[in-house]
């Protein structure tokens, strides 16, 4: 499904700041754009997972209301055909570089899952996801934080 390694850095800091805020309720958000993602209270909680499982396309990400359910352990397709598998625990995140370019998914508290696509020069950004867990994001990691991780690839 995918090609690469995971993007553990990324990754690792996601997946610890949501698990923290998951569980400290009232925490306070962590300052612009300083790597980590905090979130607390009913923003940590995440959507029930999907029970229907299909592929997902990351154009239905996009929306102003929260996402209904989360689509861990599905395929994620992305507008250029690449498909990669969704972790299959919340608060997971992945990065993979094929073709070109970095493909990348996190879940985001109650606004649920994120994904983009970035050239490895950068050059070419595409975020997919609710308007709110895109602030977030860039909030914490800047807004080229989907470059973060972008390496050279041998596929493209």
């Amino acid at each position: 499904m995918h090609n690469g390694a995971v993007s553990l850095r990324l990754s690792a800091v996601v997946l610890l700041a949501v698990l923290v805020g998951t569980t400290a309720s009232g925490c306070v958000a962590a300052g612009q754009r300083d790597g980590v993602l905090t979130l607390s209270g009913s923003d940590a909680v995440e959507p029930p997972t999907c029970t229907v499982s299909a592929p997902v396309s990351v154009e239905t990400l996009d929306g102003t209301d929260p996402q209904a359910c989360l689509p861990l352990g599905q395929e994620l397709v992305f507008p250029d055909g690449y498909r990669t598998q969704v972790g299959e625990s919340s608060g997971n995140s992945g990065s993979y570089p094929g073709a070109g370019f970095a493909y990348h998914w996190v879940t985001v508290g109650r606004w649920g899952l994120v994904a983009a696509r970035a050239s490895d020069d950068c050059s070419e950004v595409q975020r997919w996801g609710h308007p709110e867990a895109l602030r977030r994001l860039d909030e914490a990691f800047a807004p080229g934080w989907a470059c973060e991780d972008a390496e050279p690839s041998d596929h493209g």
